[in-house]
């Protein structure tokens, strides 16, 4: 599966903000990770599709992207023109894994099993 050789930034996010422009259009998605972290998901004109797929997804969710930008410490961003993909795991089932303290392990799992797709192609 090609996708598996691209998507390797896995995040899991808590929390959804969408923003909207004057004219009350999607704008931009800001998201808040598991582990407290800051995520913009950016857009333009041309490209909508990111911001559109996540608008209502029920949250906590596991998100695969392949391009993650660091523009400023703290703060992470997912580019318009980036891959994304939501992993099918049921939000209450993720839920019930952050309330353990399972994030991070939940996160590196997803890594790994992405890692062990792409090693066997």
């Amino acid at each position: 599966m090609w996708e598996s050789k691209l998507m390797q930034q896995v995040l899991i996010i808590n929390r959804l903000i969408p923003e909207k422009d004057a004219a009350g259009a999607l704008a931009r998605l800001s998201a808040v990770t598991h582990d407290g972290q800051a995520v913009s998901f950016e857009s333009c004109a041309e490209q909508r599709i990111n911001l559109l797929a996540l608008e209502f997804q029920q949250t906590p969710l596991v998100l695969l992207t392949d391009r993650l930008l660091q523009p400023f410490a703290g703060i992470q961003q997912v580019p318009a023109d980036a891959l994304v993909a939501v992993v099918p795991i049921p939000a209450d089932q993720v839920r019930a894994l952050l309330e353990q303290g399972e994030g991070d392990q939940l996160r590196d799992a997803v890594k790994d099993q992405l890692s062990a797709e792409a090693g066997s192609e």
